[in-house]
């Protein structure tokens, strides 16, 4: 069992602070996990929301790519329908090179209405847009001279791409769920990164891989502290905030969900429905987590765990990171390997 750092790089649109500052708290979490052992640090990406959330989650992994020296950097996840595929490829070429071959590539669709809107990309065509351009991107990773796409979405006629990654091949992750996306991400052998398995084993075992080579990561929300109302004094906020992002989100038709918010009660007590979060003590968060851990859920390989929720401090992070490298990681990783 690994772990990662999960990063959603922005301000609480309630207690906003200079975004410099943001990005450097988000910078200074990644170091701090560098020492703990963690294996990745995980950016994901987001735009024009009043949060402030980064577009740019490419540039971030550079950036703290620059300042560690293991620590793998990865986008979790990049919204390939909203860029230029030869541009995006260049760039996670760039940041596999300055790294030093340590950029892990995760994909997906998108979900934000605002977004489509903006980028003037119909929602229709996400999974579309996003299959093709990863092809793509793979076709020219891999091509030695030149080469042309003639696509539904992209036609790029006679390419040299000659600016390649260290890796050969690139590692890539899917977040995109759902039997039809599962399939196909299984059929291209990528990792997974989301809230859980969700069957991922099954559609790496019927595209013909061994799922025992290929990884999974668990998206989870969580937070530590010496109490459990203290946690929740100290993270209830971001973690509402963070929950609602998603839950009031419209459709991408524009229409309302019509969903009631999600709060931090619902939360505390189990009662906010697929939205979960391990808050507490380490025993809290433990026990949170130990379905995970001991494969009850399905194989995971890999806990990449959300400590910074908008809006907190410094000092209150970097303590529940403390805390869960001290108490939660080795109880966690006792428990998976129990379970092999």
């Amino acid at each position: 069992m690994e772990f990662s750092l999960l990063n959603a790089v922005r301000n609480h649109p309630q207690s906003a602070y200079a975004e410099k500052d943001v990005y450097a708290d988000y910078i200074g979490d990644a170091l701090v996990a560098e020492e703990m052992g963690f294996v990745r640090s995980w950016y994901g990406e987001h735009h024009f929301r009043e949060c402030q959330w980064t577009g740019s989650p490419i540039q971030v992994c550079t950036a703290v790519a620059a300042r560690t020296e293991k620590l793998r950097v990865g986008t979790a996840v990049a919204l390939l329908p909203f860029h230029d595929p030869i541009r995006i490829a260049e760039d996670v070429a760039v940041c596999d090179i300055l790294s030093g071959g340590r950029f892990e590539f995760g994909i997906g669709p998108g979900s934000q209405f605002e977004e489509f809107r903006s980028f003037g990309v119909d929602p229709k065509e996400m999974n579309g847009r996003m299959w093709e351009s990863i092809d793509w991107i793979r076709q020219a990773f891999a091509a030695d001279g030149e080469f042309s796409h003639e696509g539904r979405y992209y036609d790029i006629p006679n390419m040299t791409f000659t600016t390649k990654p260290v890796q050969d091949p690139l590692p890539i992750w899917s977040s995109s769920m759902g039997p039809l996306n599962a399939k196909r991400s299984a059929e291209r052998g990528f990792n997974f990164i989301g809230p859980g398995n969700f069957g991922y084993d099954a559609a790496l075992a019927a595209a013909g891989r061994n799922p025992a080579d290929h990884q999974i990561a668990s998206m989870q929300v969580l937070h530590v502290s010496d109490s459990a109302d203290q946690a929740w004094d100290e993270a209830g906020a971001g973690i509402e905030y963070f929950v609602n992002f998603y839950n009031l989100r419209k459709n991408l038709d524009g229409s309302q969900q019509g969903n009631p918010p999600i709060t931090q009660e619902m939360l505390r007590s189990g009662n906010a429905g697929f939205w979960r979060a391990s808050v507490g003590t380490p025993e809290d968060v433990i026990a949170g987590l130990a379905p995970i851990a001991a494969g009850h859920l399905g194989r995971v390989t890999e806990i990449a765990c959300a400590f910074r929720h908008a809006g907190m401090r410094n000092d209150v992070v970097r303590k529940s990171m403390k805390m869960f490298h001290e108490h939660v990681m080795p109880a966690l990783q006792e428990m998976a390997t129990s379970s092999r």
